[in-house]
């Protein structure tokens, strides 16, 4: 969840917690008036206090709970298991997620002392934010409004003991209080933000220290496979080449895709539209002056992903061949590789308005050639989508073997992709193949094709040693 969708979300429920305070402070004003009329003036603070709570409660519900639909049908309880998901696509989106939950708790344990001097004791406060976010995930988990996470109730604790410390620290500071403990304490309220600040540089520095980046389908947690029945039709190979290249990819700047995505609608005869850019992690979304048509640039390798939303009928369709096919993409100015093999491609066994050409890592003079380029055509809707990439060698590094491979799925070292009560997987094949990294290197995986509980899926285990 971006930055902006959170602000427009406390917004809205903010709006439905002030109509909540209005509602209670009608029953209080009048009972107040009746009953408690004397005690007026001593109360005034913790209403500010309750009030400005209150609107915080109501977003928080309404953020984590009433904005998503009844899918999710699961528990993950497997600590760390976002940290580690985060690290392994090590992309701003996974990151923010695991901050967001932090600050999101931090309102909690700051106001909870503010209104009312019985939560200036650590434990009062910390054991009600415990209850609080435990309440939201057992309530998203009867609801399936949501996956009950283990680590979403540690980083919403994490964010109620910062927002505790933080406002502790303040109190403190401003207290007439002289004793010989107060810069100690002062000392100790600071200790959780700056534990939490550190370990989140140290991350960072061990990420950009390590040569390569990681791998989003390495593993989030080791499942249990002891009620899993392991199969295998495969004869595990020991690779007499014990070591294999590792490519990188160029990476476009910002400036460079826009270049870009203006020269791809320059020819088209419009333009970009500057005012609606959306920027992500790796790609940005230009869309055209004439608001017809959009593209997805993605910084590393240049790869890009067309949408022509107003396209003629028929420019493709389920009669074509090659030639036809590269005569509708250069109405785009664009042009498959002359060593891309071609094929339709269909559904259950029916033939498509639907095209690809593809390249299966074909290496010539240092480069590497791999990846694919789509047409389809769905009524005046036309997408092409090029994900070819020409990747520069690196090096050669060593590779673990097939059955070291084969012996991490035994252990439960591999991403189930959110696979949950696994009965038997079967292995059919396994062959050596390429993923992109998290810093654009082309890396050495081993794909195994797999069966799992009837249903085809690959299963991905980095091939590549340790590396120093």
């Amino acid at each position: 969840m971006k930055l902006f969708q959170v602000i427009n979300l406390a917004r809205e429920y903010l709006v439905l917690g002030i109509i909540g305070l209005i509602f209670i402070g009608i029953i209080y004003f009048i009972f107040f008036r009746k009953f408690l009329k004397n005690h007026m003036q001593t109360n005034i603070k913790k209403v500010i206090v309750f009030c400005i709570l209150f609107c915080y409660i109501v977003i928080v519900i309404g953020a984590t709970i009433f904005t998503r639909s009844g899918v999710y049908e699961h528990a993950n309880l497997h600590l760390f298991s976002s940290y580690i998901e985060a690290w392994n696509n090590y992309s701003k989106s996974y990151w923010r997620n695991i901050i967001l939950n932090i600050l999101m708790f931090v309102p909690f344990g700051f106001l909870l002392p503010l209104f009312s001097y019985r939560f200036k004791k650590f434990y009062w406060t910390l054991s009600l934010g415990f209850l609080f976010t435990f309440g939201i995930e057992v309530t998203q988990y009867i609801t399936k409004r949501g996956i009950f996470e283990v680590d979403d109730i540690m980083n919403n604790w994490i964010g109620a003991l910062i927002g505790y410390s933080l406002v502790m620290f303040l109190l403190t500071s401003i207290s007439k209080e002289k004793t010989k403990f107060k810069p100690l304490k002062l000392i100790i309220y600071l200790l959780p933000t700056l534990a939490t600040i550190f370990a989140g540089y140290k991350i960072n520095d061990i990420y950009n220290s390590q040569r390569f980046g990681n791998l989003s389908s390495n593993y989030n947690y080791v499942y249990d496979m002891s009620k899993v029945s392991l199969n295998s039709k495969v004869e595990l190979k020991d690779d007499e080449d014990k070591e294999k290249k590792v490519y990188t990819l160029n990476r476009l700047s910002v400036e460079d895709a826009l270049n870009f995505a203006q020269d791809f609608f320059k020819k088209l005869g419009t333009s970009v539209d500057k005012s609606n850019i959306d920027t992500y992690d790796n790609q940005i979304l230009y869309s055209s002056s004439d608001g017809r048509y959009k593209i997805m640039v993605y910084l590393n390798g240049g790869a890009y992903s067309f949408t022509d939303f107003n396209c003629s009928d028929n420019v493709i369709n389920q009669n074509m061949d090659r030639e036809s096919v590269i005569a509708a993409l250069k109405k785009y100015n664009v042009k498959p590789c002359d060593i891309a093999e071609f094929e339709q491609e269909k559904e259950d066994g029916k033939k498509l308005s639907s095209y690809r050409f593809y390249v299966d890592l074909n290496e010539k003079n240092n480069k590497l050639t791999d990846g694919y380029l789509t047409i389809s055509q769905s009524n005046k809707i036309l997408n092409i989508y090029n994900y070819i990439y020409t990747y520069k060698s690196y090096g050669k590094y060593k590779i673990i073997s097939q059955e070291e491979a084969y012996d991490k799925i035994k252990a439960g070292q591999f991403n189930s992709y959110e696979l949950y009560n696994i009965k038997s997987i079967l292995i059919r094949s396994i062959k050596l193949c390429y993923q992109l990294d998290s810093k654009g290197y082309y890396q050495p995986v081993y794909r195994f094709e797999c069966t799992i509980d009837r249903e085809g899926r690959p299963i991905f285990i980095p091939a590549l040693e340790e590396v120093k």
